[in-house]
């Protein structure tokens, strides 16, 4: 019976890991160094794929889908199927780096790899966290030292392509990118067209307005004077003959869903369509004031660590691309979705 153990966490003494601002997903640290299917030989376990012809198993990319699943939180049935694609793929592109660095010669000291083993936390059948404890098995060192000689190959790898960000870089992103790093999000100045409904709208009536506010919606996206447009087709009988306007507003005096929408829409954009119990309706965004920012000396270390994963995960991605092209890769069978 297969051992059905992942790494799960590197404990303090595994090298901090660098996350990327707002993305969701796993980092290549996660898919290549962090998790590992500690599946023990079995020869009744099916070859699911060969990669140069070093087998991947079916348990092995059930282990690494389940732990996968609990660190994204996967639960629906796409999800859970999407972990096991994406399982397979991290397994044989953790097994052509793991084929480079033998390759390049690349090794790391027993002693360095017994001591992060003991570093590590797994996760037992029933949920359990366990530690490593003491003399880790063979398995786990063997895995431990496969990610420690890829990582020592990959940082050879980024030091070669000069990932660390410049000061330049990183102000350059700051100022493209200011609204990630709002303070205080000021006001915001709103124009908007409106398709009223009648009380208890039938459906053909809700069908007829939907249909109206879309076109509208068409209509003032190509159009340059959303004020004309909004004049001569909203219903909202009190902004129309404003050109739709609808005045300056602070954050929170609006209904919570039009407040997050409206301040998170970019100036000149328009909104998606809003239903409320008076009809349909879409908002462009015509000014802000009285927006202030993070100053950028707040925010440079946060940026800094932002583009260092993002040029490592492009240097990362390319060398596997370029294994890949070089490798025999062959499937054989595809295991059900794990429960």
């Amino acid at each position: 019976m297969a051992a059905t153990i992942a790494i799960l966490v590197l404990l303090a003494a595994a090298r901090a890991r660098a996350q990327q601002i707002g993305q969701s997903g796993l980092t290549w640290q996660q898919r290549y160094l962090g998790i590992l299917p500690l599946v023990k030989s079995n020869p009744k376990d099916p070859v699911m794929v060969t990669v140069n012809g070093a087998p991947i198993t079916a348990d092995q990319v059930r282990d690494y889908a389940k732990t996968e699943q609990r660190m994204l939180n996967a639960t629906t049935e796409l999800e859970l199927r999407k972990t096991v694609s994406d399982a397979t793929e991290s397994l044989i592109n953790r097994e052509l780096l793991l084929q480079e660095a033998e390759r390049r010669h690349i090794t790391v000291p027993a002693g360095e790899v017994a001591e992060r083993a003991r570093q590590f936390e797994i996760q037992g059948l029933s949920g359990q966290t366990l530690s490593s404890g003491g003399a880790p098995d063979q398995v786990l060192l063997d895995q431990v030292r496969g990610s420690m000689e890829i990582e020592k190959m990959l940082d050879a790898e980024f030091r070669a392509h000069n990932v660390a960000p410049t000061e330049k870089e990183i102000r350059q992103y700051y100022e493209h990118h200011k609204d990630l790093f709002v303070q205080n999000p000021g006001e915001v100045r709103l124009s908007h067209i409106a398709v009223k409904l009648p009380p208890n709208p039938t459906k053909a009536q809700k069908d007829a307005a939907w249909k109206k506010i879309n076109q509208l919606r068409r209509e003032a996206e190509k159009s340059k004077d959303f004020a004309a447009l909004a004049r001569k087709y909203s219903e909202d009988s009190a902004s129309a003959s404003k050109g739709g306007d609808l005045g300056y507003f602070r954050k929170g005096e609006l209904p919570p869903v039009v407040d997050k929408i409206a301040f998170s829409t970019r100036l000149g954009h328009l909104s998606p369509i809003i239903e409320s119990n008076l009809g349909f309706s879409f908002f462009k965004v015509t000014a802000r004031r009285g927006q202030t920012y993070a100053p950028f000396n707040a925010v440079k270390s946060q940026i800094a660590i932002a583009l260092l994963q993002y040029n490592q995960e492009r240097v990362v991605r390319d060398l596997v691309k370029k294994l890949a092209k070089k490798a025999r890769i062959r499937f054989h069978r595809l295991p059900n979705a794990p429960a």
